[in-house]
Parts: structure tokens; sequence; C-alpha cells
């Protein structure tokens, strides 16, 4: 995957460009109830962060109608990565640094997430959909978030994932992993709803904007003036699908 797009409002698109970062959501908040379930350990979700995107650069028409306010959003275009690198031990693809791993205001720890996106896979299969984590040495949650029923296949959907985890800070480093062990037990879920990650400037200065089908002369202008203020360098198109939709 050389290019990813992202179905969204024009005020989503104002909050991506002024703080040039992108939203991972929680996955017990997003629109698939079933997701982050283990047939062995129960709900996950709350852990699992996503930012949601399709690799089909053909427009569709579901998704406009899902994600963005009557037809009248926009469609982002953005080259791989999406995101910056960063080396954490021995290993130098991850999206966040190792400082914003631990963050003792928000009692949060967040596990090393690669820079790169993931195929959701579409099946009915309930041993793949709910999978079994328990191993002899703790909890496989990679396993999880990873698929969807196939009612959900016209997403074509690829994502990057995250786990974000409660901490105790009173409890010594030396005891990690009792610091949210116990969180996880009870299914506390971490103190955040959502996570930015930073952009990789150069993906962001290649940005190509789709307007929605159904805009009006005044939602371009707006995406203009974003434009012209936060990101010149990108690139406005109008909606194949225009003048095709009542």
């Amino acid at each position: 995957m050389t290019e990813l797009f992202h179905y969204s409002s024009i005020n989503k698109l104002a909050l991506i460009l002024d703080s040039k970062k992108i939203r991972f959501n929680r996955l017990d908040l997003v629109n698939d109830p079933n997701e982050g379930i283990s047939k062995d350990f129960g709900a996950m979700a709350m852990y699992m962060f996503v930012s949601c995107w399709t690799k089909n650069s053909e427009e569709n028409f579901a998704l406009w109608n899902m994600y963005t306010d009557k037809m009248r959003g926009i469609r982002i275009e953005l080259p791989t990565p999406v995101f910056n690198s960063y080396k954490i031990g021995d290993y130098s693809d991850f999206i966040i640094t190792k400082n914003d791993s631990l963050n003792d205001q928000k009692r949060i720890f967040i596990l090393p997430a690669e820079n790169k996106p993931v195929l959701v896979e579409y099946t009915d299969d309930e041993d793949r959909l709910f999978p079994k984590i328990r191993t002899d040495i703790g909890l496989k949650t990679s396993a999880l978030g990873l698929r969807k029923r196939t009612i959900w296949k016209i997403e074509d959907e690829v994502r990057y994932k995250m786990e974000i985890y409660p901490f105790d800070p009173n409890v010594s480093i030396e005891n990690f992993p009792v610091a949210y062990e116990k969180f996880i037990d009870k299914r506390i879920p971490p103190s955040i709803e959502f996570y930015d990650v930073d952009l990789n400037i150069e993906s962001l200065k290649e940005m190509k904007i789709v307007i929605g089908p159904k805009c009006v002369l005044g939602d371009r202008q707006i995406v203009e003036a974003l434009i012209s203020k936060y990101n010149p360098t990108a690139e406005i198109f109008e909606s194949k699908l225009s003048g095709k939709i009542k």
C-alpha cells in the first residue's frame, strides 16, 4: 500500500491540518460493537486504539454516506508512511517515541505500535472473530482488533492499531506488570478515549483532498481556505460522483 484514503468531515479536516495529527479512537467507541472481544478473556476493546483508512482508491458511495455529513465532507489521500517512525530498543518503526510510551499525568502506558497499516480481515468464522488470547506467558492481545464480520466488507479497511493501558504510578518500575495487570483484570479502561499521533510532514505535504459529492460552493471555499493556511502544497479535486447523486 503506497496511498491510504480516509473519509471525514470538513471540521475534522480543520483539526487534522491545524494539529498535524491523526486521532486514534478507542475500539469500544467505534462502529462495530463485536470488535476486540476474545473467546477466553472477554472484552479488551477498551485498550485498543485505531486509526481507520481504506486502501480503495475508487470513491465509495457507502463510505461517503457513513463517514461524512450527508456527503458534504472530504476524502483525504496520503502516501505512506503516514506517521513518523521512531526507534525503541532494537526496533526503528514505531509511531510514538519511548518518552511518549509512559504518561504519568494521564496514568497511561502505550505499547509500541508499528508504523505499518494492517488489512482488516472480513469473516463470519466465530473462532477468528473471537480468538483465544490466553497463553502460558500472558495475553496475546495482538490477535485482537484485526477482524470484522463480512457485513463490514464494503469498508475495505486498513488500520493502524495501538494498545493503551492504565497503570498505577505508585508501583515501582521493578513490578511494572503489576501496575497495569490489576486494571485489566477488573476491565478498568484507560483515562482517555482517543490519542492523537503526529503525521509525517512529508506525507502531509502530498495530501490530496476530494470534495464530497454533495458539497456546495461554501464548503469548497472553507476547504480552500484551510489548505491555503495550513498545507498549501495539498491538492483539491472534485468528486467523480458530483452531479450523479440526488
